[in-house]
């Protein structure tokens, strides 16, 4: 069965909401007035939109945010900005600040995500939550929209958080695009595989470097008027941003040059930003440089001076380093350039090591005032606190332990010198628990070891007791893990009251370990007992955890109703609780359910829908269960090679993720695989090394299974004999477990080997024996795949009447039944793309409707493409979608246009080829227009009134449904309007005359009649109208098709019909047609002019 996450279970903490980042990280820096605009790079930048990721690498102070704000602020395209700092070390805290950084900019974007983050959900690994994120910007964004990950270095140290970036980067969706900016080369492994794909580009810091053209115009801008002053200093700077800026600052003219050496950073910024400042310039920015983030109360409580304000408006204006952010909740707030923040740290540390102290402790102190809990806690530990920081510790970590924020609080336990941690049992207990959740149990029982040196009051012991339980368990040690549990029970009896919720706790932990250990009766009872617990105390997370167990231990035991009532109820909590990771698993669960009670297209479903949402939520180690699933299912249906694959990529995905159940589960499903198909060595082998595991974990039931298994391939090597002993050690296992199925399917192999065996007499006993255990049960799906290999056994009991007619009923199931069909492989994507008529576009059968394609410039695109074949320049396209857009507009309305696109239809629909756009060649694309052209073609080479020619005119016309792409108005559209229009009216005049020719005056006076009603003025059309009423006899309609071209000519041009259809009126009038109805009828213009 499928646990939940990794078998942990949350703690009996009040949720409330998250107290996390400042709001300003989420905006961007302000655009300056006086930058200078890089054309160069611009243009890279412009072209990086081709690609999901771009980097832009380089050290501190080569303008990488300023080129992001400035290119951000002129590509018209939505910005998402996020500047990162030690706090996203977390990656449930860097997952926050992305959905709190995307929400800035979309606010209705991520409402369910944002929500269970916002008020403290149960926490799911990252890889599900960035999954979740990626999936549902994709569904709530419609536009193309670019993230800045600004400072992406300050996660060089933190690989969890790294994997974050790393994750999203892979699933970016189709609508987003992402620009880190880094001192470093980011340690993404997906890196190089995106390169490879040609979808990421790199700009590195030699593209950043300032051309002397660009320092120059930098340099005019900044109002320094001598051009060997800007000569001078554009050397000076050598092309590095951050001089240049502070170069350009400080130009006084005629002040006599420096000494010419290469400066050191410290020196240079010292003297050529600092010396300059007056003393309450120097203040504020020292005392400020304690905080990545400041706003004026910030700034007025940490300088003491009241008039801040005034000193950050004019530092703002003159000094390039400090950037105004914009307005958060309440507060306008400034950022340090980080090279002048770290330069001011660095000589505090130096000169006035006790100031830093100070003031990193007054900023604690207002960040804590002002609900800035993450903040505080980093300027208390930075200020060595350490009374302050375990204080804030106590208040905050079962909050953060619920929130999953685990890396934070695991970070900011470390950062506790030992002596301090060995006075606060609390967190070193809390730190132990940390490391059993990051899968590190030796870690784990050595830290509660150390906690056990120190004085411990009962709830402490109660829970070191717990933690260990938790830690073994993690190891594979359930005997360990369970004797843990009882130990905390024992001591929670002595010391703790009757309702305490410990009790919940060590329940679901101990029913946890007992489930695995193949101990279902007493699961059954501690997982009963939790459920119970939790839901009075209204914990709904946990309560949910433990039905779900409950809803396994029933499973195993085989009472499948109870347990699908107990899944039932852990799915509704998880409902409620918008938990997707845990909807899934205990979805898998059902499916098990479904499974056994026969249901088998039922329960493939299932496993089919569990495989899919896993894989769109980042849970592989799900969806390997749900193929797990449905190996079983194939297996039972007889289709061995499917359920062989299946069994091997489970098993290979549990060994990745380290899942021993799975890894056991689907050892033994392809191992009963091997021996259906007399591999029966290799059978031998996973079943053999699979005892050795179970037998090694205490895994009874798992136990009894591999048993089993090694009794049927005895079984089927024909060793009777030495199967007998194995399938009774098995059914003792299952007896003791509990596990009424195991039981049965035991004694089922066990008479046959009996039966084998030449002990006729016990097979009845047996086979009694297992129909008293279905009959008990009420289902008998699982014998199924057993009874299949020993159907001589079946007969037999079914011949003597053995349990009654069952083994009958059972005979008769067994024999085969007509193959079922295999839905074929699907191939490439097919695309039905209808241009004549109201636009269409049909996908693999399915009707894309209008909401789908969110803009008609989206589908108009498509036709486009269609239209212009080859690859398309995206300045061609422009030309004929947007032929009035300012360049400025172009990157980002064509790049939303063709996200809307690969959104309605495939992320691969379009592609890039030849420098240019064009409709993926590998799709299976028919498209009516390029069709019309094509039988087009290959009529006008056939011979004219031939069978050939009449058939390409007949094709051609059945293709034309309407006028080309009725509704879109472009000029391009206009003029393919026209031409087909035209090659259309002149196709049904030729069958017009073609069935005059073969004397079906009917057909042409039909076909000549379609003509008039696109074109009523239509000369031609009207003539061979006359004609075919003429040679039908009817002259009265034939002079009326005459009058009604006469008077559309008369009232909308002031014309008169041509003399040669004024002659055949004429003939009809005076009824001479009808002495003469062949009479030549040479070529007639249109009545337009």
């Amino acid at each position: 069965m499928t646990e939940l996450p990794d078998g942990t279970h949350q703690p009996d903490a009040p949720r409330r909401p998250a107290s996390r980042r400042a709001l300003p990280k989420w905006l961007p820096p302000r655009r300056r007035g006086d930058t200078v605009r890089r054309d160069r790079l611009h243009a890279l930048l412009t072209d990086s939109i081709e690609y999901d990721v771009t980097v832009i690498g380089a050290p501190a102070g080569f303008g990488k945010s300023t080129l992001a704000v400035d290119w951000c602020a002129e590509s018209a395209l939505p910005a998402i900005w996020l500047s990162l700092d030690r706090g996203d070390w977390d990656p449930l805290a860097l997952i926050t600040d992305l959905v709190g950084a995307i929400r800035q900019r979309f606010p209705t974007a991520l409402d369910d995500l944002s929500e269970r983050l916002t008020m403290g959900a149960a926490p799911q690994s990252a890889g599900a939550l960035v999954a979740e994120l990626a999936a549902t910007v994709q569904a709530d964004v419609d536009e193309l929209a670019v993230l800045i990950v600004d400072d992406l270095h300050v996660l060089d140290e933190a690989p969890a958080a790294l994997d974050v970036i790393d994750t999203l980067i892979r699933n970016v969706p189709m609508n987003l695009r992402m620009i880190l900016l880094s001192r470093t080369f980011p340690s993404l492994p997906s890196l190089a595989r995106l390169a490879a794909q040609r979808r990421a580009f790199t700009v590195a810091a030699r593209e950043l470097v300032f051309t002397s053209e660009e320092a120059d115009a930098f340099l005019v801008q900044s109002n320094i008027e001598d051009p060997e002053a800007r000569a001078e200093l554009a050397k000076r700077a050598d092309g590095w941003a951050a001089a240049l800026a502070v170069l350009a600052d400080r130009y006084e003219p005629g002040r006599p040059r420096g000494v010419e050496s290469d400066f050191i950073l410290d020196q240079f910024i010292d003297r050529e930003v600092l010396d300059r400042l007056d003393s309450k310039h120097v203040d504020l920015l020292t005392s400020c440089a304690v905080l990545p983030l400041f706003d004026l109360e910030f700034a007025q409580s940490l300088t003491g001076d009241p008039q801040a304000g005034a000193t950050l408006r004019d530092l703002e204006r003159t000094n390039h380093f400090l950037m105004r952010l914009g307005y958060g909740d309440s507060a306008e707030w400034f950022r340090m350039h980080a090279l002048l923040r770290e330069h001011l740290i660095g000589r505090l540390e130096r000169e006035q090591p006790a100031r830093l102290l100070d003031l990193r402790r007054q900023a604690a102190a207002l960040a804590h005032r002002r609900g800035m809990v993450a903040e505080a806690m980093e300027l208390s530990l930075d200020a060595r606190d350490w009374p302050e920081v375990v204080r804030e510790l106590d208040d905050q970590r079962e909050a953060l332990y619920q929130r999953g924020e685990w890396g934070t609080l695991a970070g900011w336990i470390d950062r506790l010198p030992r002596e301090v941690l060995d006075r606060a049992a609390d967190l070193a207990i809390t730190r132990a628990r940390l490391a059993a959740k990051f899968s590190r149990s030796q870690e784990c029982l050595a830290r509660l070891d150390e906690a056990e040196q120190q004085p411990l009051d009962p709830e402490q012991k109660v829970r070191v007791q717990l933690y260990r339980g938790i830690a073994h368990r993690g190891m594979g040690r359930l005997a360990d893990a369970i004797a843990a549990c009882r130990r905390a029970r024992i001591l929670a009896r002595e010391h703790l009251d009757d309702d305490h919720p410990l009790y919940a706790e060590i329940n679901l932990e101990e029913g946890t370990a007992l489930g695995r250990s193949g101990q279902l009766e007493g699961a059954q009872q501690r997982f009963s007992d939790a459920a119970v617990a939790f839901d009075r105390i209204g914990d709904h997370h946990r309560a949910a955890e433990a039905h779900n167990g409950l809803g396994s231990a029933l499973y195993e035991i085989g009472r499948l109703a109870e347990a699908m009532s107990e899944y039932t109820a852990a799915q509704r909590r998880w409902r409620m609780l918008a938990e997707p990771q845990a909807q899934v698993a205990t979805m898998n669960n059902m499916g098990s359910v479904q499974h056994m009670l026969g249901e088998l297209e039922t329960a493939r479903d299932t496993y089919t829908v569990v495989v899919e949402r896993a894989a769109q939520i980042g849970q592989p180690r799900y969806a390997s269960y749900g193929r797990e699933g449905l190996a079983t299912v194939e297996r039972d249906l007889g289709r061995l090679e499917a359920a062989t694959t299946l069994y091997t990529i489970a098993i290979h995905e549990a060994q990745e993720v380290d899942d021993t159940p799975l890894i056991l589960g689907a050892t033994y499903g392809l191992a009963m695989c091997y021996r259906e198909r007399g591999e029966l060595a290799r059978a031998r082998t996973l079943l053999d090394h699979g005892l050795r595991s179970a037998e090694q974990s205490g895994a009874l039931l798992y136990q009894a299974r591999f048993r089993i298994g090694i009794g049927a391939t005895l079984l089927a090597q024909g060793q009777a004999a030495e199967a007998i002993p194995m399938l009774e050690g098995a059914i003792a296992a299952a007896d003791e477990s509990g596990a009424r199925r195991e039981q049965a399917a035991g004694r089922l192999l066990l008479g046959a080997a009996c039966y084998h065996g030449r002990r006729r007499a016990q097979v009845a006993e047996h086979l009694e024996r297992v129909h008293a255990i279905i009959e008990e049960l009420g289902y008998d799906q699982f014998l199924i795949a057993e009874a299949r290999q020993i159907p001589d056994v079946i007969e037999h009991a079914a011949v003597r009447r053995m349990a009654g007619d069952y083994y009958r009923r059972l005979a008769d199931r067994l024999r085969p039944a007509d193959p079922e069909d295999i839905p074929p492989v699907a191939g490439s994507l097919r695309i039905r793309a209808e241009a004549f008529g109201t636009p269409r576009v049909v996908v693999d059968g399915r009707d894309i409707p209008d909401l789908e394609w969110r803009s008609e410039r989206a589908k108009e695109l498509l036709f486009f493409l269609l239209q212009h074949r080859g690859p398309m320049r995206k300045e061609e396209i422009a030309v004929g979608l947007w032929p009035d857009i300012s360049p400025r507009q172009l990157n980002s309305t064509f790049h939303t246009t063709l996200y809307r696109l690969r959104r309605a239809i495939h992320p691969q629909v379009v592609v890039q080829s030849a420098g240019g756009y064009q409709v993926n060649p590998d799709f299976d694309v028919w498209y009516d227009a390029a069709e019309f052209d094509e039988i087009a073609r290959s009529t006008e080479r056939a011979e004219p009134w031939s069978e050939e020619w009449v058939d390409g005119l007949a094709r051609t016309v059945g293709l034309y449904r309407g006028p080309f792409a009725a509704g879109i108005e472009s000029e391009w559209v206009e003029e393919a309007r026209e031409r087909y229009q035209d090659m259309y009216l002149t196709s049904m005049l030729a069958l017009a005359q073609a069935a005059l020719r073969r004397g079906d005056a009917a057909e042409a006076a039909r076909m000549a009649q379609s003509v008039l009603d696109v074109d009523p003025l239509n000369e031609d059309a009207t003539f061979r109208l006359m004609e075919a009423h003429a040679r039908r006899q009817d002259l009265d309609q034939a002079a009326r098709a005459y009058r009604r071209l006469s008077d559309a000519l008369r009232a909308e041009m002031g014309s008169r019909p041509s003399a040669r259809l004024r002659a055949l009126y004429d003939r009809v009038l005076s009824g001479e047609v009808l002495d003469d109805p062949d009479a030549p009828a040479g070529p007639a213009s249109r009545g337009r002019g």
